[in-house]
């Protein structure tokens, strides 16, 4: 789971038990000055880029079915986060703020929500070890609408994906198993996933090559909220797969597209036993050239 052969003449004065030893240190010498490089790592803390900015963009869709017809909730949204990086002693600090967000979420029964950049307050600062895996050392102010957007909890533990800390090529892979919760704006989260990556090889993108790396796997979300004055509770078991373009020399990640489908339960009460959803989800995170 979770990596000119010289010839040396000896010369007429030298023995020959010296000439050997002359042409073995002229040959160790020559290797030596060949051989290839050692791949660079695919673990975090090896780049040393004080920032990036990225793009991200969000679709996803909850259909709900109430006594044989289908209701749409539906979340569309993008943003632009700045990103800093810090050295950290086992890996990289991470610091990322909102500058832009424009997200718009819809129901049948309520209408319509927009939300900006002004829904947020203050930076989500974590540090990642070699792996990826993630510590919250501080997560920003997010109001309740714009917390099914922007959640603190998710983008510290999912934003950049799992590595093996260690150099890896086309056809390695390796496995994730993440768990995490806690509370934010509109209520309770927590999400759990067994994610598999696997090194597909190098790819040109405008120019740059890249390190293809597709994931898939499951994942299974909770949420406990409060909307329209409402407790409302939703689980769904998802089924994820994506892809992961990453700058190996540059030691960051440039592009993630993830996308989700599945199903779950949603439990109002104005209604006498859970409803079964659908949903789906595609994501996608890209970095912004300067």
């Amino acid at each position: 789971m979770l990596e000119r052969r010289t010839t040396v003449r000896p010369a007429g004065l030298l023995t020959p038990r010296l000439s050997v030893a002359v042409a073995s240190l002229a040959l160790t010498v020559s290797a030596c000055a060949v051989a290839p490089p050692s791949p660079p790592a695919l673990a975090y803390g090896e780049s040393s880029a004080a920032g990036a900015a990225y793009a991200f963009a969000d679709t996803t869709l909850v259909d709900i079915s109430v006594m044989g017809q289908s209701m749409t909730l539906s979340q569309r949204g993008t943003a632009v986060y700045d990103v800093a990086f810090r050295e950290a002693p086992s890996g990289v600090g991470v610091a990322l703020t909102v500058r832009t967000l424009a997200a718009t979420l819809s129901e049948p029964m309520g209408g319509s929500i927009r939300v900006d950049e002004g829904s947020v307050d203050g930076a989500l600062e974590f540090t990642l070890d070699r792996q990826g895996n993630a510590v919250v050392s501080s997560r920003p102010r997010v109001e309740a609408e714009a917390s099914q957007m922007i959640s603190g909890l998710s983008l510290a533990h999912t934003f950049f994906p799992a590595l093996p800390g260690r150099a890896a090529t086309a056809g390695e892979s390796w496995v994730d198993s993440l768990a995490f919760s806690g509370d934010e704006a509109a209520g309770a989260r927590s999400e759990s996933s067994v994610l598999r990556y696997t090194v597909v090889g190098d790819t040109l993108v405008d120019g740059r090559t890249l390190l293809r790396i597709d994931f898939e796997g499951t994942t299974t979300v909770a949420n406990e909220l409060e909307v329209s004055g409402m407790a409302v509770s939703q689980r769904s078991e998802l089924d994820v797969t994506g892809l992961v373009l990453w700058d190996v020399q540059a030691g960051l990640m440039v592009e993630q597209l993830r996308t989700a489908t599945g199903s779950g339960t949603v439990s109002v009460p104005i209604a006498p036993v859970p409803l079964p959803i659908t949903l789906r989800s595609v994501q996608r995170t890209r970095i912004q050239q300067p």
